[in-house]
């Protein structure tokens, strides 16, 4: 018994140290002009956005790479979830235009969506002749796509509370499975 509650209270502070870390800075896409749009900068103060000549497969590695939490030095790896382009409406902002959308995620704290538009590599415009698809222009040069990051976070205290919350839920589970099985 004394060794399960040593291995809980050492589960927990180590889940509290990782919670605890201090969150990443939203970075920068190497290479990309940042817009200077409304919907980019004063509407949605919290968001970046760039204009850049970089494919999803470069884009997305790279903002993994810079958007990461280390602890004592040692990289904590994230994950990265897709989802449908028609669902940046939710998670980005309405009236946004999508080829894909990524989330790099770090569980019970932050995570980060990336969305880019790609109209040359589009289904929805693959009838067109490549001169008949929507060009992604700023400041009169012409790009292959705008990405658009937005990260979402979390207060420190309500990840410490959710984790604190776990433990005594989790006691209270297994016991009444435990004694659901007794009978």
């Amino acid at each position: 018994m004394k060794l399960k509650i040593i291995i809980a209270v050492f589960i927990f502070i180590a889940g509290a140290t990782y919670l605890l870390l201090p969150s990443p800075s939203l970075p920068d896409l190497d290479g990309g002009q940042r817009s200077d749009e409304p919907g980019d900068t004063w509407q949605h103060p919290d968001q970046k956005a760039f204009y850049t000549n970089r494919t999803r497969s470069e884009v997305i590695p790279e903002m993994q790479n810079k958007f990461f939490i280390s602890l004592f030095g040692i990289k904590v790896p994230s994950y990265r979830l897709n989802y449908r382009p028609e669902e940046s409406y939710e998670f980005i902002r309405d009236q946004v235009k999508s080829y894909y959308l990524e989330e790099i995620v770090y569980p019970m704290r932050e995570s980060l969506f990336v969305s880019g538009w790609e109209p040359s590599n589009s289904p929805e415009f693959s009838f067109l002749s490549p001169e008949d698809r929507p060009a992604v222009t700023f400041k009169n040069t012409t790009y292959l796509s705008k990405v658009t990051l937005r990260p979402v976070r979390s207060s420190p205290w309500a990840r410490i509370l959710a984790w604190g919350l776990i433990f005594p839920s989790t006691f209270f589970v297994h016991y009444s499975l435990k004694r659901s099985l007794q009978t």
